[in-house]
This record gives C-alpha cells, sequence and structure tokens, in this order.
C-alpha cells in the first residue's frame, strides 16, 4: 500500500496545484451567500473528482493487461506524459495571451446553483483534472493491490488533491469576514502567477508519466 501512495501522490499534487478551481473556491467567499454557495462548489468538486478517479480505476483494472508490467498501460502513461508535456508547453507559450475570463467576474453573483455547475465543470469536466485522475487510476487500476488498498490510494489522491479547493471555505468560516482580505490577495497571486504553477506543475507530472511508463515496459 505505501508504494501504491507514494505513485499516486505527485498526481494529487497535480491536482492541488491547478489554480483555476482555486480561484474559484475564493470568488464563491464573496458571493451574496458566501457559506452555502462556496459548501456547494466544494462538495460538488469533491464529488466530481472522486467519482471520476472511482470509475477511471475500475475501467483500467477491469481491462485486459492492466495487471503486471508492460503492456498497453504503460505505453498510455508515455501517451499521457506527452500530452501533459505538450499542454505545459502550450500554457507556457500562450502566457501572454492569458487574461482574466469575463465569466469569473460574473461569479461574483453566483448562488449554490451555479456553484454546482461550476463545481462539475471544474472537476469531472476539468481536462487537466481528468488528465491527473487518469493517471492516479492507471497507477491503482494496473497495481496488484486489493480493494481496501485502492481504496485509501484513491482517498489519499482526493484528499491531497482537493486541499487547495477546501482550504479558502475553511479559512473562512475559522476566521470570518477578517479573512477576505487575505483570500482576495491570495485569489490575485494565482490569477498572476496561474500560468507558471500551472505549466511547471504539469511539465514535471508529464516527464514523470513518461519515465514510469518507460520502467513499466
Amino acid at each position: 500500500m505505501p508504494e501504491l501512495i507514494i505513485e499516486v501522490l505527485p498526481y494529487a499534487a497535480g491536482v492541488f496545484a491547478s489554480p483555476l478551481p482555486v480561484i474559484i473556491a475564493i470568488v464563491m467567499l464573496f458571493t451574496p451567500t458566501p457559506r452555502p454557495t462556496s459548501f456547494t462548489y466544494v462538495a460538488t468538486w469533491v464529488t466530481g473528482l472522486t467519482v471520476v478517479t472511482v470509475v477511471l480505476s475500475l475501467l483500467a483494472g477491469r481491462l485486459e493487461g492492466a495487471q503486471g508490467g508492460g503492456g498497453w498501460a504503460a505505453w498510455v502513461r508515455i501517451g499521457l506524459g506527452v500530452v501533459v508535456v505538450a499542454i505545459a508547453a502550450r500554457t507556457w507559450l500562450g502566457r501572454r495571451e492569458q487574461s482574466t475570463p469575463p465569466w469569473l467576474s460574473a461569479l461574483m453573483d453566483a448562488g449554490p446553483r451555479e456553484a454546482v455547475r461550476y463545481g462539475v465543470l471544474m472537476s469531472a469536466a476539468n481536462p487537466k483534472e481528468l488528465l491527473m485522475a487518469l493517471a492516479a487510476a492507471l497507477a491503482i487500476g494496473a497495481s496488484d493491490a486489493g480493494t481496501s488498498a485502492s481504496a485509501v490510494a484513491i482517498a489519499v489522491f482526493v484528499l491531497v488533491g482537493a486541499a487547495s479547493v477546501i482550504s479558502p471555505l475553511v479559512v473562512f468560516v475559522v476566521g470570518g469576514d477578517a479573512t477576505l482580505a487575505r483570500l482576495e490577495k491570495a485569489r490575485d497571486w494565482l490569477q498572476t502567477n496561474s500560468v507558471a504553477v500551472a505549466s511547471g506543475v504539469l511539465a514535471a507530472i508529464g516527464v514523470l508519466l513518461v519515465v514510469g511508463g518507460l520502467t513499466k515496459l
């Protein structure tokens, strides 16, 4: 089990370091009903990531050749790593074209209903999160770990990845309105440095996927 958890941790870190879901989590705290809206967003986001990871892990475990070294799982990892590195390069090269999306400002008036929609979009329908979930699922599905160990690995992946999205709500609940100024500064920093953070983390994880896939051949 420890080896499997160590293997999924880098992919959890990729989810953790994804800036946009965190930015939205902070913006939800500036809405007319911050507590229910933010809680709904966080709960939906965590649920979406969990469901996707469980489904992908089950599929990876059932597909022929998933158990053991080599085979299709290793080649999928390599291909996935190449795609992730390409996304990182594209993100970095297009950094001058990045600007704050107009819909992000519109979220200031969001309620729980909009929070559900963006929770799904930022987890189950977010390409970057899906790539990380797929990488973790390949590691879990291709392992010889039992059901309990796989469940623990999925839980660790989701909890570590979700920590960055959950943190703004926890800070707000504990500190109240006095924390909003600091959260706003954190949001501004993430918006300014989101491209550098995302591209750097994606590049590192892409290389890790390629190397990990090659070692499985």
